[in-house]
């Protein structure tokens, strides 16, 4: 041992170099590995986090039994069938119970009555609702009241035109008999996308709901066992935590859910009635892929360390070796073994490499807490595993061991033969050295080739391999062959430039180019190159990430900002109040509706948008698309149809009149609500209350005053006559009068020109003569005679503009297309809630905005006429899609407003930033970036 102090000492210099080498890499390794897998488990919650509830959870349907014992017993039947979970998985499970038959009998608000067909309310009663929603007004329903009470979604509450305290009619289709319920409460769900709300459709975010039912009308378990003794619809909802699930035990999952799909219903004997849905598969899939792909993007820099690393220490050791090549050759003739040789060199090398093992770890350990302050919370949740980061501290270390000792190991002759062959290298030697680099330029083109066709990960055989050879590889291979390529041309590069230097007293300049095109200085320039390659290849890495980042920040929101309003209808005021604030350029209504469609009954999201002013506000790729955004927007705006109303003159701020509702053969004295339907270019449609005028058919002057829409021009587009449930044979309405008050004061006739129609939902519309300044229109009704009140049918009726409406272009993503069987220029009509529309389909697009399945951009706008033309609908705008300046200071401004939320996509951009694990997802990114779009690295 003394020898091999004496050594290392007189080479101190170069194993000081060396302890650095060693360190850097066992402590980038290491510290790689851990945050790898840390960043690869966090990207897993993350995409479990982020995908469609239907993949979260396995919901369990059928019959509840004849009476509450038999509840009972198939309830306990159900949660004994997941006591086990899932292949060790944990699995937390709820009910929910349905009754049904009640019929809405009252005023529904704005929610209109399909072809006067009945709308009913979903009673029901959930597991631990108070834990999963927070109330917005009112209490939670109080057992044994009467009448019952119930609580209701505040969305569902506004559209219904419901309040705390009121009493909701309705009607028993089973027995004919009558009854109310008072709303005690309304609540939202604390987070819309849980899986619990499953349970309840039509709440959670992506939830379809119904055109023939509303609620849910959540009652007190006690009141829904009283109401409803018999037997009813039950549903259970069993969740897995596949947080934790090693990709190892992915199959086992899988397995298990199988099992249980057929297991659980039969061990509840739920009979003919049980009904399975899951997509867990799905999710089960993605999860495999995206920790695939996850692990083979984040070993690249691993294997580049490696190879920076250790190519370092050889250069190193190969100086040691260079510089005790007189000891060694001194050692060889006084009968040293390369054994012996080999023993002193690896003794040597543990002094170099047992620091770096010690200290390696305990540096990554204090670079991953204290590197990212404030934005490693999703990684320290991971967890550390103190065992592994110390095994591959140790096998790094080995590995580094091996290099140092590596160039002893060489066979070598004589000192004498070992200088000449330095000095005059064979041919052969050459020949093969330029064999190794076209190789290696030959994979690296071959793998560039590859990856830019890249559409689905190699997982090798039956996919036991964990890592993707292709993505891990490529980009070490490019980095290779390019310092490999440096190196060959440097030399004719140097000989080159001599011509222009060699006349100029730069003498510097002149050896140090001789130096770098000499042959022995080979290594460190190779290193040099492998070191600058490895850099470009780290910024690039960035560079994506964060584009990537961006990009799906701006899929996700879909615009700077994205505004949400709580109760699903926003205020009349409400664009003026945006467009106000602080920082915010322009303001789009939007709108969006949850659909299925097709014999599977694809679930699909429908986002209404201007296409017009679309490239202002809305984040839609080019490559998205089968052409850039503008052309996408162009088709919707050229297929078009004329605007449907009277454009108001620029400044109008009233519009005035007078209207008489006479109603013939009316059983009493009654009011009828009079309103004026106004949209704008934007697709932003309003109704605006005229006058509640009698029944008796007098004047009743009114006064409406147009809100404040940053100055939007407005268009008349109809009005609206509601009388409540029929207690008359013919409503008529008649508005004489109709002015356009200016900004000044000045009025002039509204000049109501071409064609008006009647329409009544469910019937034919009939034209409607109209006069310069009014019309008059009269709506005739079945009474049923001798019948209650409360049977009736409505009276709701509107004058529309008239004429054609064309089909409203949409644009739609291939699993729509798919299920409608249409192609590029076909015509559908496609339901929404509370609508029906025309559409026709101008092209397609990869993903729609805002959305994270499959989905259809619509013309809003153009779907606004429609509706009004067709049945006088108007729906209220749930969304805003906003373009700001300053996005984090128009949503400070924002959060400020009642009854909205907001979304931000800086938020999103530095969230995902914080923590490079990526919540936001861009359905199907195009190769070679649908690899990098699901890596926890890089999202």
């Amino acid at each position: 041992m003394k020898l091999v102090w004496r050594r290392a000492r007189e080479a101190r210099g170069l194993l000081v170099a060396a302890v650095l080498a060693a360190l850097v890499a066992v402590a980038l390794v290491t510290g790689l590995s851990d945050y790898n897998r840390r960043a690869v488990d966090a990207g897993q919650r993350a995409l479990i986090a982020a995908a469609p509830v239907e993949e979260r959870g396995l919901l369990v349907s059928g019959s509840g039994g004849r009476d509450a014992a038999e509840f009972a017993s198939r309830d306990k039947a159900v949660r004994a069938g997941f006591a086990n979970g899932f292949a060790g998985v944990p699995v937390s499970v709820a009910a929910a119970r349905y009754g049904t038959g009640r019929e809405l009998t009252g005023d529904l608000g704005q929610v209109p009555r399909p072809d006067d067909e009945p709308i009913f309310a979903n009673l029901a009663a959930l597991d631990d609702l108070t834990g999963h929603a927070e109330l917005t007004g009112g209490a939670w329903p109080r057992p044994g009241a009467n009448p019952v009470q119930v609580s209701l979604p505040e969305r569902v509450a506004g559209a219904l035109g419901l309040g705390v305290g009121d009493r909701v009619p309705v009607r028993d289709r089973a027995t004919e008999q009558r009854g109310e319920l008072v709303l005690a409460g309304t609540w939202r769900p604390r987070d819309p996308t849980d899986p619990y709300w499953l349970l309840a459709p039509g709440v959670g975010a992506g939830s379809v709901g119904s055109g023939t039912s509303y609620g849910p009308f959540t009652l007190d378990p006690v009141d829904f066992a009283t109401t409803f003794p018999g037997s009813v619809s039950v549903s259970w909802l069993a969740e897995p935590d596949l947080g934790g699930v090693d990709t190892a035990d992915l199959p086992a999952v899988r397995a298990a859910l199988a099992d249980a799909t057929s297991a659980v219903p039969e061990a509840a004997q739920l009979g003919s009635s049980a009904q399975v849905a899951t997509k867990m598969e799905t999710l089960l899939d993605r999860i495999t892929r995206a920790d695939l792909v996850g692990r083979s993007s984040l070993a690249t820099p691993l294997l580049l360390i490696l190879v920076l690393g250790g190519y370092a220490l050889v250069l190193v050791a190969a100086l040691l070796h260079e510089d005790r090549r007189p000891q060694t050759a001194l050692l060889r003739a006084r009968g040293a073994a390369r054994r012996q040789l080999a023993g002193l060199a690896a003794r040597e090398a543990t002094l170099v490499v047992a620091p770096a093992a010690v200290l390696g770890p305990l540096i990554a350990g204090a670079a991953l807490r204290y590197i990212r302050p404030g934005g490693s919370t999703d990684l320290a949740t991971a967890g550390g595993n103190s065992t592994v980061v110390w095994a591959v501290a140790a096998a790094t270390a080995a590995g580094c061991l091996v290099a140092m000792v590596l160039p002893t190991l060489r066979g070598a002759g004589t000192y004498v033969a070992d200088m000449a062959a330095r000095s005059r290298p064979n041919r052969a030697a050459s020949v093969q050295r330029a064999s190794v680099d076209l190789v290696l330029v030959a994979l690296a083109v071959l793998a560039w080739v590859q990856l830019r066709r890249y559409a689905s990960p190699l997982a090798g055989s039956g996919g036991r391999l964990g890592l993707d050879p292709l993505l891990v590889a490529a980009p070490t291979l490019g980095v290779l062959a390019g310092a490999v390529l440096a190196l060959r041309v440097l030399p004719p590069l140097t000989r080159f430039a001599e011509r222009f230097v060699d006349r100029r007293p730069w003498t510097a300049t002149m050896f140090g180019m001789w130096q770098a095109g000499r042959r022995p200085h080979a290594g460190p320039v190779l290193l040099l190159a492998l070191a600058v390659g490895g850099s470009t290849l780290a910024w690039s890495l960035i560079s994506t990430g964060e584009r990537s980042q961006v990009e799906q920040a701006g899929h996700t929101v879909g615009a700077d900002l994205r505004v949400t309003e709580r109760a699903g209808a926003a205020p009349p005021t409400r664009t003026g109040q945006l467009a106000a604030l602080p920082g915010v350029e322009r303001v789009l209504p939007a709108s969006r509706d949850e659909i299925r469609v097709g014999r599977e009954d694809l679930s699909a999201t429908v986002i209404g948008i201007d296409p017009a002013s679309a490239p202002e506000v809305v984040r839609l790729a080019d490559r998205l698309g089968d052409g850039s955004a503008s052309q996408q927007y162009q088709r919707m705006v050229g297929a078009r149809g004329e605007r449907a109303g009277v454009e108001l003159p620029a400044g109008t701020r009233a519009i005035t009149g007078t209207v008489r509702t006479p109603v013939t053969n009316a059983v009493r004295s009654l009011k009828v609500a009079v309103t004026l339907l106004v949209t704008t270019s934007d697709g932003l449609a309003l109704r605006l209350p005229a006058a509640n005028a009698d029944g008796d058919g007098r004047a009743t002057p009114f006064t409406v005053r147009l809100p404040d829409l940053n100055g939007a021009r407005l268009r008349l587009a109809g009005f609206e006559a509601d009388g409540g449930l029929a207690a008359g044979n013919a409503y008529r309405l008649q508005v004489d009068g109709l002015t356009v008050v200016n900004a000044d004061g000045t009025t002039r006739p509204a000049e109501l020109g071409g064609d008006w129609a009647m329409t009544v939902p469910g019937q034919q519309s009939t034209p409607v003569r109209p006069t310069a300044t009014g019309f008059a229109a009269v709506r005739t009704v079945n009474v049923i005679p001798g019948g209650q009140f409360a049977y009736q049918p409505p009276t709701r009726f509107a004058v529309v503009p008239g004429g054609e409406s064309r089909p409203v272009p949409v644009l739609m993503t291939p699993g729509v297309r798919d299920a409608l069987s249409l192609r590029v220029g076909d015509t559908v009509d496609l339901t929404l809630s509370g609508a029906t529309v025309r559409v026709h389909l101008v092209g397609e697009l990869a993903a729609v905005p805002a959305t994270t399945g499959e989905g259809v951009l619509l013309d809003l706008p153009a779907a606004v006429d429609a509706m009004i033309r067709t049945s006088g609908a108007v729906r209220p705008v749930p969304e805003w899609w906003i373009g700001a300046e300053d996005a984090t200071a128009a949503a400070d401004a924002v959060r400020e407003l009642p009854g909205v939320t907001v979304l931000n996509r800086e938020a999103v951009v530095e969230s995902a930033a914080a923590t490079r694990t990526g919540r936001a997802r861009v359905p199907e990114c195009s190769p070679p970036r649908s690899a990098r779009c699901c890596s926890p690295s890089s999202a």
